[in-house]
């Protein structure tokens, strides 16, 4: 064993979204940091298992689908065929390319790359065992180790026909049928990836809607929209068996009084994610764990002074650009004691699907649970120029706000290129903006950004202007 020499002023473990951002945000701080990565390469699962390859399936998903229907723009093709060994080569051109992206940031920025499996031994000592074992001594300590995908009791994954996040972005082919366990956004972006495949796809979801976590109409509309694209949705319904038979995946699905059997070439578990807490030395240290998470105060610092954990390893959102924001206030504050806080409800909501939805703020049951006097509105992207353009006119805007003054809680909206749309949504209501101030503020035409506006003029003045 050999031991690093050098007292860091941070060691961060870990090097996804969260733990890279974090230790580049340390360097500009003049921090002297370390980082340790398990992994050959950096960027964690968000770039290589994750946000990265799975929105370029989604893009290619797109263009197919768009090939297949060019008759209504005019594009008229004699033979399209799908070249998945190409699309999947594109993808993995992307991750590496962008992974080289991430190893020259850190180049650029100083950090010292440490690459084994980080373990706390000691206060301010982390062992680091790759190829050699390492010991590597910092005043402080970041715990970046992000998660995993949460599996059912007693479930045999095989790799090859049930499958998690990781082994589907290695398929060679596109399988003719697909059971999703699981109708988070994890689950909805590779039923729609798959699906315009060619893919006959299953979602199979335990609570009464899919992304349970959007408004209750934004969640009623995707299902309708996505069931009009051949995905077929099975709610309240529970696994009772899955097993690998004949090459192929035969399950057990109970819905309410009655049991199906649903036969398919592959299953996508996605019910969730979970910590990578275990074995990484927690309880060396005595750090507080509460249901596998790491317990934080608001700068980020455990129960330990100088331990600091962010990103899915702690109990907040599992989204990469929350991540980002976590590590970056935790280095403000080990570099100068103070950090302004993370507002949690303006972290953004994305799923990518198509169409795709996104969300910031209240939605309008959690708006009444708090007290407020709610009113809403909506406007549809049906009667939105640039949408109609586009040839994506389905689902709507809707905005939360409380009555009196009309204040912006929520924005949850269901069209194109809504992922890009929410961060006016987050800013708005970061500012504390009206349905007026909103209303008053000049979109360009067209544009698919006039929805929000239209739905401001709905809650200000009573009517949009264009329906």
């Amino acid at each position: 064993m050999s031991t690093e020499t050098v007292l860091y002023d941070v060691a961060v473990i870990g090097s996804g979204p969260g733990g890279y951002v974090s230790a580049i945000k340390g360097n500009q701080l003049g921090l002297r940091v370390a980082l340790i990565e398990k992994y050959s390469k950096f960027g964690g699962t968000c770039l290589h298992w994750g946000c990265i390859p799975t929105k370029a399936l989604l893009l290619n998903a797109d263009i197919y689908d768009r090939a297949l229907n060019g008759k209504e723009f005019g594009i008229l093709y004699t033979d399209i065929n799908l070249d998945f060994q190409q699309v999947k080569a594109r993808k993995d051109k992307l991750v590496k390319k962008l992974s080289m992206g991430t190893e020259f940031l850190i180049k650029k920025n100083k950090i010292s790359p440490f690459r084994g499996k980080g373990r706390l031994i000691a206060p301010g000592t982390v062992q680091v065992e790759g190829e050699t074992v390492t010991e590597v001594r910092a005043r402080n300590i970041v715990i970046a180790t992000g998660s995993e995908a949460k599996l059912l009791p007693g479930l045999d994954l095989d790799g090859q026909f049930i499958l998690t996040n990781k082994e589907i972005l290695d398929l060679d082919s596109v399988p003719r049928s697909l059971l999703v366990i699981g109708g988070g956004a994890v689950g909805i972006e590779f039923a729609s990836i798959f699906s315009r495949f060619g893919t006959d796809v299953t979602v199979v979801e335990m609570l009464p809607r899919i992304l349970p976590l959007e408004d209750v109409e934004i969640s009623d509309e995707i299902q309708k929209l996505l069931a009009k694209k051949r995905i077929k949705f099975l709610t309240n319904a529970r696994l009772e068996d899955i097993k690998v038979q004949d090459g192929g995946v035969h399950a057990q699905v109970t819905v309410g009084e009655e049991t199906k059997s649903i036969i398919a070439d592959k299953a996508l578990i996605a019910i969730g994610r979970r910590p990578v807490s275990e074995e990484i030395g927690l309880e060396k240290l005595r750090i507080a764990v509460s249901r596998g998470f790491v317990t934080i105060d608001r700068n980020m610092q455990t129960n330990v002074p100088g331990v600091f954990a962010i990103g899915d390893v702690v109990p907040t959102q599992a989204l990469a650009h929350l991540a980002s924001h976590e590590g970056m206030l935790a280095m403000n504050y080990i570099a100068s004691g103070h950090a302004d806080p993370i507002n949690y409800e303006l972290v953004p909501n994305c799923t990518f699907c198509r169409p795709e939805v996104a969300s910031v703020g209240l939605t309008e049951s959690a708006a009444h649970e708090r007290g407020f006097d709610v009113v809403t509105s909506k406007f549809p992207f049906a009667a939105v120029s640039k949408a109609t353009i586009l040839g994506e006119n389905e689902g709507f805007v809707k905005l939360v706000s409380e009555k009196k003054y009309k204040q912006i809680l929520g924005v949850h909206m269901i069209g194109p290129h809504v992922t890009e749309l929410i961060s006016e949504a987050s800013a708005l209501i970061g500012l504390e903006a009206t349905a007026g101030d909103l209303s008053h503020l000049i979109h360009p035409h067209p544009t698919v950004s006039e929805g929000i506006m239209e739905a401001a003029h709905a809650l200000y003045s009573g009517a949009a202007i264009h329906i």
